[in-house]
């Protein structure tokens, strides 16, 4: 069955579920035997507000898979609920098992992890300073803090101040010095030569959520794939099912990973390809979107990286390999056909703040490209 036959049931299964779960006010007497469903937060999985359809066919396609065959009524998406919840709790707990470490039950600054650090005035909802499990639980999904136009500007500005010594609005490798790795990504026109334009158009990809472009049966994907990204999918797979191949053009990575492995799985089941284009750069969650392809090509001249991801103020790699944080990562991989060996591979290739870029052999050795058969080319 394709793709776009799944999704046409499934939105019969929504337009029934919802109604379902629609019908149960919670501002109504609750009668015996109704199970009472917090609406909203069911369907709204990237935390906003906003109930939007697309959104509420990647959570029911969610529970769906959660369920493992059975029925999605009312009582079982209780039941799942439930069980997430007591999942995150049981997160929560660990974590300050790790981090807490005067044992308060509540994380100073200093026992903070850097993301924790970042997102500190948003989940520090007293404003004491600290961090309680409490407030961690009810932080729920945080927006991306990304920087506006004025704040770009700024970066870029001072970069080019430090970098430009001959005042040219671009800087090359020997400008750049021992620096250059973190400018090889910014160089679209692959002449060893960043320009501001070129910085700019970088630095606005990795401060915005992934945009999709349909242009014929091409979609070009450009940004930081956030908990929002897998409706985004679902919408484009539904509304442009004439889209075969998703030209990755920079992907910095993801700021969900569970969430971008439900949208790599709805690209796989569609049957769609990706390509990352000369001058194009994936990494991290975008290399993962990458592998997501029934066929992946890349030009000679792009650049595809790896690192190590951070759990608990730990990169991956310092975890025993038989740790169950793993078993995330190794089931995905397993699903879309791509070696354990590949995932092991990212966490000792680079540190989670650092990239590695794969060489011509590394992708060959892992079975990161595929090419489509010669009569599809």
């Amino acid at each position: 069955m394709s793709c776009q036959h799944t999704i046409s049931s499934v939105l019969l299964v929504i337009a029934i579920s919802a109604c379902s779960v629609l019908a149960l006010d919670e501002t109504a007497p609750v009668e015996e035997g109704v199970v009472d469903l917090p609406t909203i937060d069911v369907l709204d999985t990237n935390g906003d507000g906003i109930l939007d359809p697309y959104e509420s066919m990647d959570a029911i396609l969610l529970m769906q898979d959660e369920l493992d065959g059975a029925s999605l009524t009312p009582e079982t998406m209780s039941t799942l609920l439930d069980r997430w919840k007591k999942e995150e709790q049981a997160y929560v707990d660990r974590l300050f098992d790790d981090l807490d470490l005067n044992g308060d039950g509540r994380l100073a600054p200093l026992e903070m992890d850097a993301e924790m650090l970042e997102y500190l005035d948003v989940i520090d909802t007293d404003q004491d300073g600290f961090i309680t499990p409490e407030e961690l639980v009810e932080a729920e999904d945080l927006d991306p803090i990304f920087f506006e136009e004025e704040e770009i500007l700024e970066e870029v500005k001072g970069l080019f101040r430090m970098f430009d010594d001959n005042g040219s609005n671009s800087i090359d490798s020997e400008e750049a010095g021992s620096e250059w790795p973190f400018f090889v990504e910014m160089d679209f026109n692959l002449d060893r030569l960043v320009t501001r334009t070129e910085v700019l158009r970088a630095y606005r990809a990795d401060n915005q959520e992934a945009v999709i472009e349909v242009t014929g049966e091409i979609a070009r994907i450009e940004g930081v794939l956030t908990s929002r990204f897998p409706a985004d999918m679902l919408r484009m797979i539904f509304e442009h099912p004439e889209v075969r191949t998703l030209e990755l053009s920079y992907i910095s990575g993801s700021l969900d990973d569970e969430a971008n492995m439900r949208a790599c799985r709805y690209i796989r089941a569609r049957g769609l390809d990706t390509h990352v284009p000369a001058g194009g750069m994936v990494a991290s969650g975008g290399t993962d979107l990458f592998l997501s392809g029934r066929h992946r090509t890349r030009h000679d001249r792009s650049l595809i990286g790896v690192h190590s991801w951070s759990w608990m103020g730990n990169d991956g790699d310092q975890l025993p390999r038989d740790h169950e944080e793993h078993q995330l990562y190794i089931d995905f991989y397993q699903e879309i056909q791509i070696p354990e060996a590949f995932y092991w591979f990212t966490l000792q290739a680079a540190p989670a703040d650092e990239v590695h870029w794969m060489t011509p052999t590394e992708l060959e050795q892992y079975g990161c490209l595929k090419s489509p058969p010669a009569d599809q080319r």
